[in-house]
Order: structure tokens, then sequence, then C-alpha cells
């Protein structure tokens, strides 16, 4: 069953206006303390100041939405960290990984106006972009990261709400990862990149210094990103690709180095030109 990303022609799903808003908590790193940690400009750049504090020491529970592998994964993250599972919730029964625990039926089986808020932590444990945000936009919840206690984040790293980072990732200094961003096993964050809400950095993927990630964009497992180079929103990256220059929004690239298929609407995209100079010699072939 394709993804929402599929279903909207590539862009996010738009936002349901019967939801009450919601807050926005701050991005936050687990790894700040008060005595020296900074928030992230929008560029990256350290700001003195504005000094937060996250704790993991403490004993609570949370929910967990979803019930596929992907779920079984967090969990794991969760309890290493010292906090319970509740419960789960649902919307695939035919995908229910048997490990599940204490399932509940999702938003979408019994609808918006039903389902009722969630009084603890939720961390979205649903592996496709699209899915996520939709139920970003539709969850009356408060969402917690999930960060594994082997993943390395720098102090002046900035991390978004319900974003999860998994066993043995590296988020190296200044990079901010927005909302609902996964960051799975082993991939590698360098200093100063943007991962936008949403975006999926999958195992063993390295952003290298400076590389921008747009909302929704689906990193393949191994895929390396030369410095400096920004890919657009809700974009797919092959597993392996070399991406050596920029990639418009809604486009899938493969191969090394990374050369683009398909835009999402299916078509062969447009020329374009190099926003970046100095690169020509890598030049992105458009089959």
């Amino acid at each position: 069953m394709p993804g929402p990303e599929a279903r909207h022609g590539g862009t996010a799903p738009c936002r349901d206006r019967r939801r009450l808003p919601r807050a926005r908590l701050p991005l936050t790193s687990p790894s700040v303390r008060s005595s020296g940690g900074r928030r992230i400009g929008p560029e990256g750049a350290s700001a003195p100041g504005n000094e937060v504090t996250v704790s993991f020491g403490q004993r609570s529970v949370h929910d967990v939405y979803g019930c596929g592998g992907h779920a079984q994964v967090v969990i794991d993250v969760l309890r290493a960290r010292g906090i319970g599972v509740r419960r789960q919730y649902n919307d695939r029964p035919e995908n229910q990984h048997p490990a599940s625990v204490n399932v509940h039926p999702g938003i979408r089986r019994v609808g918006l106006g039903t389902f009722p808020p969630v009084d603890v932590p939720v961390v979205l444990a649903v592996g496709i972009n699209g899915e996520r945000a939709e139920l970003d936009r539709m969850l009356d919840a408060r969402f917690a990261q999930a960060i594994h206690p082997s993943a390395i984040i720098a102090p002046t790293a900035r991390v978004g709400e319900g974003t999860v980072v998994l066993h043995g990732a590296v988020v190296q200094a200044n990079a901010r990862l927005g909302r609902q961003v996964l960051v799975n096993t082993a991939a590698s964050v360098d200093h100063d990149c943007v991962v936008e809400d949403y975006a999926h950095v999958s195992p063993h993927a390295t952003l290298c210094g400076h590389v921008h990630v747009g909302e929704g964009t689906h990193i393949g497992a191994g895929a390396v990103v030369i410095p400096k180079v920004r890919i657009g929103r809700w974009c797919r990256v092959g597993a392996g690709a070399v991406v050596v220059q920029d990639i418009p929004d809604h486009c899938t690239a493969v191969g090394n180095p990374a050369r683009i298929l398909l835009d999402r609407t299916g078509e062969p995209p447009p020329d374009w030109t190099l926003v970046r100079p100095g690169h020509a010699e890598h030049g992105l072939v458009v089959p």
C-alpha cells in the first residue's frame, strides 16, 4: 500500500483543520545541560544563552503509536532509557508485530472525533514519512523524543519534538534535527547539518557537514551526501547513492554519482542548473 506521500503526489499531507491547535515544544537536545547548552539558529550557528535542560533520569511511561518492526526498535530505545511502555496504537492490524503489547485501535480506525486525548507522552514509531507527518498533525498528544543511550549527540546540536535517534547514530556540533525526524541505526549527521521535519536518515547513511535535507525526504541506507549539498522536500535518495550536488523538491535520485530518475509526478525532471559551482565534473546526468 503506497504511503501518504505517494497518494498526495509527493507532498506532505494537509493539516486536518478539525484538530485543535497544539503548542509546539522547543527543539531540545538530550545532552544539553543548563550550564553549557545553547540553542542553535536556523543556519546552524550557535547562539549564546537560552539554555535548555532535558533529563532522561526519571522513571516514566510512554505510549507508542505503531505496531510494526520499527515500533519494536523504538520500544527497545525507551526501555534502554528506563521508560516503560503503557500501550501501543495500531491502524493496520494486518501488519501487527507478534511482540506488540497492549494494543489499542489507532486514530484511523476509531475516527478523529472519537479518539481520546492521550495523557502520557507518545512516540510515533511509524517509519513512513508521510504517515508520520499526518499523525503528528492529527493526534492531540505530547510527543516525546526517543534517543538510544549509545547515540552520540553534541551539546550544541538541536533535536526536535518527537524525533527518534537510534542505536549508534551520531549527530555532530550545531546540527539541527526538526520535528518527528528519524535518524536510524549508525547514521551520521555531521556538523551544521539541517534535517527538516519528518525526514528519515536511514541506517549507515552519512550527511557530511552543512548538508540541508528538506521536509519529508528519505535518505536511503548507506547513502552519502557530500558537504554543503541541499536536498529538496519530499525527495527519495536511493540506498548506497552518493549525492554530489543539489536535488530539487519531489525527486528520486540513485547511483554513484546520484542521478535523478523521476520527479514524484512520474515524469522526467526538467533540466536544471548547478546551484553550487565547483562540482561540474560530478555532474548529475538525467537519463
